[in-house]
């Protein structure tokens, strides 16, 4: 501390125990200090949640070393933050394996959430509805802070359709959801999302830069809607449409993924107004309006 030190180098003798611990040096010290801790606090918060996005449902159990590597953190400070989710419910440890899997806390959580703001429950009729008209997998969606996480599924009868992993998040620059939510979300959130370092490719038509992104949501924001032709998955073509909160702004998207050999011009615009309808019906039940460009879309298509 300071009041320490200056006794150390300036008088040679380790400070008193009493009366300069409580000087007005210490305790500005002590306020100096605080940053520092609450930095590093927040640092652990991160790697514990980083941790916890490693956990899908392909992947659904780790050893220690496996998800260390994941993370690339050292053993002993994945064991530490391991210990600490345990200790409140996150993950849990299997007995005979000993590898770790997300704990029963996180349905707490996601019950909680869903009671509060019942969006699922609201979401999945509709999304129900989109996989029996167009024959396709139908999904939903909210925005997170640099990707969609995905809260209701339906699948088609037929055998031949795209699987949706529900605990895959949804990049922003990659899939039709992330455009559309893009398209309309606040402008704040569209140019954080565009000022990233990169734009990872998952296929050779994912676009790779600002300005590849800035064009396509402009076309988005006039359509009302969103095309992702192979951008995510080489055999998937997307589209989806975004869903409003009370405030007017993007906060989630409902879609369907088409299997992208079978999707024509016209099955495309088929697809395109059933979803385009469904984004409506589901915001106007949250109790908000759609943007101008969807209402033009549903009459239009």
């Amino acid at each position: 501390m300071a009041a320490d030190r200056y006794y150390q180098q300036r008088i040679g003798m380790d400070p008193p125990t009493t009366g300069l611990r409580n000087s007005p040096a210490r305790r500005m010290d002590l306020i100096l200090d605080a940053p520092k801790k609450t930095t590093n606090t927040m640092k652990t918060v991160d790697k514990a949640f980083n941790l916890l996005n490693y956990f899908t449902i392909s992947e659904s159990e780790f050893g220690l070393s496996e998800l260390a590597r994941k993370a690339e953190l050292d053993k002993a400070t994945t064991l530490r933050i391991l210990t600490s989710l345990m200790k409140h419910g996150f993950i849990e440890q299997v007995d005979f394996s000993k590898k770790y899997r997300l704990g029963a806390s996180v349905l707490r959580f996601a019950k909680i959430r869903e009671a509060t703001f019942p969006i699922a429950s609201t979401v999945q009729p509709w999304v129900d509805w989109l996989a029996e008209q167009t024959s396709e997998t139908a999904h939903a969606s909210l925005a997170s802070e640099d990707a969609l996480t995905t809260i209701a599924i339906a699948e088609p009868a037929r055998s031949t359709r795209v699987f949706v992993d529900l605990s895959q998040p949804l990049p922003f620059h990659a899939t039709a959801s992330g455009l559309a939510y893009l398209a309309f979300a606040h402008p704040d959130v569209a140019e954080a999302a565009l000022a990233a370092d990169a734009f990872p490719p998952h296929t050779d038509r994912t676009p790779r830069t600002a300005d590849e992104m800035r064009e396509m949501i402009a076309k988005v924001r006039q359509r009302g809607y969103a095309v992702g032709r192979r951008s995510f998955e080489t055999e998937v073509t997307g589209i989806a449409a975004p869903i409003f909160n009370a405030a007017g702004h993007a906060f989630g998207a409902i879609a369907v993924a088409s299997i992208a050999s079978r999707t024509s011009e016209e099955v495309e615009v088929s697809i395109a107004r059933h979803v385009v309808r469904a984004a409506i019906e589901v915001s106007r039940a949250l109790g908000a309006d759609s943007h101008p460009s969807l209402l033009a879309a549903d009459k239009a298509l």
